[in-house]
């Protein structure tokens, strides 16, 4: 009965550290009460700053998906990139870090070895005594600034942070990636006016 009942504490052990945790995200906006957005409608990029560990190729593909999922998200609020006379410039800082941590080691078994065994006594299977507890977690963020043609005020910003625990994956789902982080971004814009 001890054996069984260490068995399944050994499987809930193996659930919790490989289950990965849900990603983190947390989105913020700030704007300015007295700009209206129903008379500025037309926009126009600034110089984006993407700094993230991957190829600098990487980066610039990354960086056109981003401008391209904003512009199809502001022409369908109703507002158009114009390359000449512009209401407002828009840009982004975006970037991530990455945190490696270590929580040291669980046992997954507690039976002791005899000097006589032919292997030594491991864990679930032949896996070894001691699991390793580390883990790499991504948090990435990502800052869009609008600011005033006329003024050079800031008018409107949105932060948008997410912990990644498969970077990799993240990679490899980009555009979703890209267009989930476009989309909660601007939620809130255009903001509502202040009466």
């Amino acid at each position: 009965m001890v054996r069984a009942s260490g068995f399944f504490v050994c499987l809930f052990v193996c659930a919790v550290l490989f289950t990965p945790p849900a990603r983190a995200q947390k989105v913020s906006t700030t704007a300015d009460p007295n700009y209206s957005f129903t008379e500025h409608k037309r926009y126009a990029w600034r110089e984006n700053r993407l700094q993230t560990r991957q190829n600098p190729d990487t980066n610039q593909v990354m960086d056109t998906k981003i401008v391209n999922s904003v512009n199809r998200m502001m022409l369908s609020k109703g507002f158009v990139e114009a390359k000449e006379n512009p209401d407002f410039y828009l840009h982004y800082d975006a970037g991530g870090q990455a945190n490696i941590g270590v929580g040291g080691t669980d046992p997954l078994n507690t039976n002791s070895g005899s000097p006589s065994d032919p292997a030594p006594t491991y864990g679930l299977g032949q896996g070894p005594n001691l699991a390793p507890s580390t883990w790499l977690t991504l948090k990435g963020q990502i800052v869009f600034h609008m600011v005033d043609a006329s003024t050079k005020k800031q008018i409107w910003e949105s932060t948008y942070r997410k912990s990644f625990r498969d970077p990799d994956k993240a990679m490899r789902e980009m555009d979703k990636e890209v267009n989930e982080l476009v989309e909660k971004s601007f939620k809130e814009f255009p903001p509502k006016n202040k009466k």
